[in-house]
């Protein structure tokens, strides 16, 4: 939707202040390895409306409970989805945006956004939360979403592609204002009078599944006990739905846990140069999640190309 906007190199931390400036009070989350980020921000004004232009290969971004008071959110976000995968949870919404794919975000309520450290484009339109008060009322509620095949979502994508391809003059950039907002209210009193109208094309249940399996890999990975087995009890849910919801993002559950041991490793083994002899080896490896230093090494070797104390 917008023009190609340069990338660029830059640490974490300054991608995290730039994203506050824009958007608010949000965290973002890196993978443990990463120290840069690959991406940009940019904001443009169209028909008296802001556009974040927000390109990333951050892990995650994040807006807790804490960042939500640290602003007036005055804002509803309404995220187009235009290159890579996102999985996007708010209130009881959890699903995974495609490209074509969009949500309305309340600024106001705690959101998420998964990233998995692979690059992706969102298209950020922020939404006056008087203004969509007053139009809608009791309607607006965050995590509605559209998936690219409806069409009320492609008459969305439609007007602000048009928004961007020229300079409009004054009256018609007040007519694609009042159509965007028309298309708007469609979609709140859509979903209000039919819950489940957008959700006929999107995997909610698998990205439902997939949330809960990474955030228990993610919280247990070094117990070496851990077997994806036990994920699939834990969701209470089948290993088929269980590798289902995973393929959603391009992996496997046994690779993710695998990556996850990895990338602690790594750390682990980084902060023994600044202490060397600290930690052997086969430490970092059970400290880790592994309980086979053979195949830690082995798996090691296969992702970085070296052996883990040639790192």
């Amino acid at each position: 939707m917008l023009a190609n906007i340069a990338h660029s190199k830059l640490p974490v931390e300054q991608f995290n202040t730039e994203l506050r400036d824009i958007c608010g009070a949000f965290q973002t989350q890196a993978t443990e390895q990463q120290t840069e980020h690959r991406g940009a921000l940019q904001v443009e004004e169209r028909f008296g409306l802001e556009f974040a232009h927000v390109a990333t290969d951050i892990h995650a971004i994040r807006r807790s409970n804490r960042d939500v008071r640290q602003d007036d959110g005055e804002n509803f976000f309404l995220i187009f989805q235009e290159e890579g995968r996102a999985l996007m949870s708010q209130n009881d919404t959890t699903c995974m945006l495609q490209p074509g794919d969009m949500i309305l975000i309340d600024s106001a309520k705690p959101s998420e956004f998964t990233f998995f450290g692979k690059f992706q484009r969102q298209l950020s339109l922020h939404l006056p939360r008087q203004e969509m008060s007053k139009r809608f009322g009791e309607l607006i509620h965050g995590g509605k979403f559209l998936t690219q095949n409806d069409q009320t979502a492609q008459a969305l994508s439609a007007v602000v592609s048009k928004a961007f391809a020229h300079n409009s003059n004054e009256t018609q950039s007040n007519y694609l204002r009042e159509a965007l907002f028309g298309l708007i209210g469609a979609m709140l009193f859509e979903q209000a009078s039919d819950p489940n109208a957008a959700g006929i094309d999107a995997d909610v249940s698998g990205a439902q599944t997939l949330k809960g399996g990474l955030n228990f890999i993610d919280q247990c990975f070094s117990n070496n006990e851990l077997t994806i087995p036990q994920v699939a009890d834990h969701l209470g849910t089948s290993m088929r739905q269980l590798q289902r919801s995973f393929a959603l993002i391009g992996t496997t559950p046994t690779d993710y846990l695998i990556q996850k041991r990895l990338e602690h490793a790594c750390q682990l083994l980084l902060a023994r140069h600044s202490k060397p002899g600290t930690q052997l080896v086969s430490t970092i490896a059970y400290a880790s999640g592994f309980n086979d230093v053979s195949y830690f090494n082995r798996q090691f070797r296969r992702a970085f190309g070296c052996a883990p104390g040639q790192f």
